[in-house]
């Protein structure tokens, strides 16, 4: 899955672990959240970059019990300077509910933060925060936990399929 984000600056106020916590949970039965990460405050604030992806069986241990590649979603972000774009891209195509919302939750909370529109279609539209959040408000008003639910439901029969690494082939 690829979203573009067509900003109006290029530096960020949101420091990674917040933005890690809108897009999961802060907080989950007296546990913070566990999440991967490559990338610091600095990397994020200065360069826009960073790589985020929620250690699902780390945060509920019905996914310990799951073997797929789908449980190991990568939702990275990289500052694309000669178009003043930010790009974020899962590791898949089709991508579970939990890790959907979150990145949904990326575009828009970036794309507030940073004065962007968006676009999901390889930059053909750009959808205003608005638009983009009454498009899918389904996805965006489900809890964490209503999404981890339909996600281990999905899982079952989701198909891997790894999006090509290639910028331009959208």
């Amino acid at each position: 899955m690829r979203i573009y984000i067509e900003t109006r600056g290029n530096k960020t106020s949101l420091g990674y672990r917040e933005l890690a916590e809108k897009m999961w949970f802060k907080e989950k039965n007296g546990h913070e959240l566990e999440i991967s990460h490559v990338g610091n405050d600095e990397t994020f604030q200065d360069n826009l970059f960073l790589s985020l992806s929620i250690d699902k069986w780390l945060n509920d241990s019905r996914w310990k019990k799951i073997e797929s590649p789908l449980q190991f979603e990568d939702i990275d972000l990289e500052f694309l300077k000669e178009e003043n774009l930010l790009f974020i891209m899962s590791k898949h195509q089709n991508i579970l509910t939990v890790d959907k919302r979150a990145l949904y939750i990326m575009a828009v909370e970036l794309a507030k933060d940073l004065d962007g529109s968006i676009s999901e279609d390889g930059k053909s539209t750009w959808l205003s925060v608005a638009e983009f959040e009454k498009k899918y408000p389904v996805v965006l008003n489900l809890t964490y936990e209503e999404a981890n639910d339909i996600s281990l439901k999905e899982v079952k029969t989701m198909e891997a399929i790894e999006e090509p690494w290639d910028y331009d082939s959208d």
